[in-house]
């Protein structure tokens, strides 16, 4: 009897914990309210890739990419200091360049230990973008490496 309670306390914590999915753009195509946006002078399809390719340097997992290129999920798995973190990024043409909407939310209501992404994307994809500008030794436009 004890171990079915155990498996079931397991079952319903694990059931709380919201996924990345949550943080899909609604059916108007709105992102979910809240975040932080930036605007960027690359086109959306390379902001797209360069968020991509920076997120696993941050600890983020991309788990979904949105087909239209308007959209992508991550999100960071159970560690020592928090039960993860969701995350989503969301790219809109603006003007020559993109405006990038990022937002960060916790797995759970009741985990206080969560990081909050939305500047270390911000951050990091600067730096990534920044990078794909300068030519290297050879005159090659520069990608990083992963």
């Amino acid at each position: 009897m004890p171990r079915r309670l155990t498996a079931l306390a397991l079952l319903l914590l694990l059931a709380a914990c919201a996924s990345a999915q949550g943080l899909r753009p609604g059916a108007d195509g709105a992102p979910p309210s809240g975040g932080m946006t930036m605007l960027y002078p690359q086109k959306p399809e390379a902001v797209l890739e360069a968020a991509i390719r920076s997120l696993p340097q941050i600890g983020l997992h991309v788990v979904e990419v949105d087909a239209g290129g308007k959209y992508l999920l991550a999100e960071r798995g159970v560690n020592a200091m928090s039960n993860g973190e969701n995350v989503g990024v969301y790219l809109a043409p603006s003007g020559t360049g993109t405006s990038v909407t990022v937002l960060s939310r916790r797995k759970t209501a009741t985990n206080i230990g969560a990081k909050d992404f939305t500047m270390p994307v911000h951050m990091q994809l600067g730096a990534t973008l920044g990078r794909l500008g300068q030519p290297n030794q050879a005159g090659q436009p520069a990608l990083p490496r992963y």
